[in-house]
């Protein structure tokens, strides 16, 4: 696969005002053109779309740190929207890939407002994954169709693919099962010091 194929579609998404969704549309389509399996497009454009969207985060979390920005952030308002991101932001952050006109702004203010890296890497990461796979399956529905057996045949041939989408999302669920036993102690402690 052309590696510049994949920075501009990274750039594409950083830095253009185009809808995510044409961008996505537009590289599955020319690589299915050019002869490149549906599962090769999908695995390629996942990483790239979990990388600028991550993009999104550390850029406003980078500001979040400037002296005059944390002076403003210091607001009653901004303590409520980081209350209500701490109880429903994981799910905001993985349903934003879906919802066109809030999908770069969730990212920001989960950035901006601190949401813990773990999480938001991790719903991030499965939310690229199952976006690109949806519009990568769809787009080669409606032009040609891939078969079970290409897709067996395909598997076969990269088995090593198959154990690298398995640790990959073993390792989110185990990341996501630790960082919500140790929220939960920490909830516990912070309770216990304040009786």
């Amino acid at each position: 696969m052309d590696v510049m194929a994949l920075i501009r579609l990274a750039g594409g998404i950083m830095f253009t005002p185009l809808s995510d969704d044409v961008l996505m549309m537009g590289h599955v389509a020319l690589r299915i053109r050019e002869g490149i399996h549906p599962i090769l497009i999908w695995l390629t454009a996942w990483p790239v779309f979990f990388i600028a969207f991550a993009w999104f985060y550390l850029l406003a979390r980078f500001f979040r740190e400037i002296p005059i920005v944390k002076r403003l952030m210091k607001s009653k308002f901004l303590e409520q929207a980081e209350s209500i991101l701490e109880r429903r932001g994981l799910w905001a952050i993985g349903l934003s890939f879906f919802l066109p006109g809030v999908r770069h702004p969730i990212h920001y203010v989960a950035g901006l407002l601190g949401y813990p890296l773990p999480r938001y890497l991790a719903m991030t990461f499965a939310a690229a994954g199952l976006y690109t796979g949806l519009w990568t399956f769809l787009i080669v529905r409606i032009g040609e169709a891939v078969t079970w057996s290409e897709l067996g045949i395909w598997l076969s041939e990269n088995p090593s693919m198959v154990l690298v989408i398995m640790a990959a999302l073993l390792a989110i669920i185990i990341s996501g099962v630790v960082h919500a036993k140790r929220r939960n102690r920490l909830k516990k402690e912070e309770d216990y010091i304040t009786e």
